[in-house]
């Protein structure tokens, strides 16, 4: 009797240790201690609620960094305006914060500067004039055997000086707004000495350095021009996300405060690392036609910080917390569905990877799980 006995003691020990066991590491990580495994629901209650059932599978994941930025004027399209030639100012018809057209004035100047830039014009195109006239006189001349080519040579050497310095001096007016679109002196006679200094750009007046009445010199810059139809947000980036940027790429770019979002592109990776943050200074560029991006605000730059394909990826919404663990609603069968506990890993704006837990072509409420985990919770009150 004792070996019997003993042997059952013996198998009774290896039942609990087995058991023990199993309620560890062998348990099913689909199932939930004391409730139910699966959960039927009928297909017109799936229908209704917008359920959508999609078989697992693999794609790309990027690992989004928000960065922020500072808001700055586009450069490319900022301009500082100087006279060019030296005088006093009589009107200044723009002022602080006026939107301005291209060829639009900014400035009346008068310049006794310009005003001998403007007989100098006068004169040498009588000179030209008549230097034409001796040329096409000797020319006759030689053609009738009456000249010599001595006499042509030297007319014609003349003739092609005083072009020259026609065009020149003709150049110089035209840089200082002293002709119209024809060529001719944009002024009348009488105020051959004033010239009107214009906008060479489309843009908003930052800055008037310019008093009525004051003399203004040739160099000084009198008004900062702006065009903020586009600007740049600029962006201290970490190594590892300018690793994953290049000229060209677009990112977006957001401001939740003002619920501002668009698309930039970058513009600018500077090739030197700034030696006390370590970071690299990237630019991107963003239209701004109703300049709702204000220069001097910030904004968000949403970087890369890692991308790569993954096995399997479901949209962040299939994925639900059960027992403070991540879980996915798996179809067993139409209209039955079972609890899968799963293991997440890389994250973007839109999808997660399922690391653990869930294989490539198994199907798996994708919308509206958060349906069937209140109908799974309400099953085990």
């Amino acid at each position: 009797m004792k070996r019997p006995l003993k042997f059952a003691l013996l198998l009774l020990f290896s039942l609990a240790a087995l058991t023990a066991g199993c309620g560890k590491d062998g348990a099913d990580p689909g199932a939930t201690e004391g409730r139910s495994t699966e959960l039927a629901i009928d297909a017109e209650r799936l229908r209704r609620t917008g359920v959508e059932v999609t078989a697992a599978a693999g794609g790309e994941l990027a690992r989004p960094l928000p960065l922020l930025g500072n808001l700055v004027p586009n450069e490319h399209n900022t301009v500082k305006v100087a006279a060019g030639i030296g005088g006093i100012v009589r009107e200044l018809p723009v002022k602080i914060g006026d939107v301005v057209r291209e060829g639009d004035p900014l400035a009346i100047i008068e310049s006794k500067e310009a005003a001998d830039v403007a007989f100098l014009y006068l004169e040498q195109q009588q000179r030209w004039s008549f230097a034409r006239q001796a040329y096409d006189r000797e020319k006759s001349l030689l053609e009738k055997k009456l000249g010599t080519f001595e006499s042509l040579r030297t007319a014609q050497n003349e003739l092609q000086k005083g072009q020259l310095d026609l065009q020149l001096t003709t150049q110089k007016l035209r840089l200082l707004g002293l002709l119209d679109k024809e060529g001719r002196l944009a002024a009348s006679p009488s105020r051959i000495s004033t010239f009107t200094l214009r906008s060479p750009i489309e843009g908003t007046v930052t800055e008037r350095h310019a008093l009525r009445g004051e003399h203004a010199p040739a160099d000084r810059e009198l008004f900062t021009l702006m065009n903020l139809t586009s600007v740049w947000l600029e962006v201290k980036a970490p190594q590892t996300a300018v690793r994953m940027t290049h000229v060209g790429q677009e990112i977006q770019v957001l401001n939740d405060q003002l619920g501002l979002r668009t698309r930039s592109v970058v513009v600018f990776v500077s090739p030197v690392a700034d030696a006390a943050s370590r970071t690299v200074l990237v630019r991107l560029l963003l239209a701004n036609p109703d300049g709702n991006w204000r220069p001097g605000s910030c904004a968000t730059a949403e970087f890369v910080d890692e991308k790569r394909t993954v096995t399997v990826r479901l949209p962040r919404e299939a994925v639900v917390t059960l027992d403070d663990a991540p879980a996915v609603f798996v179809e067993a069968r139409p209209g039955v569905f079972q609890v899968r506990r799963v293991i997440t890993g890389l994250e973007d704006r839109t999808h997660v990877e399922i690391s653990q837990g869930l294989d490539p072509g198994e199907r798996v409420v994708t919308r509206h799980a958060l349906f069937l985990k209140g109908e799974w919770l309400s099953m085990e009150e």
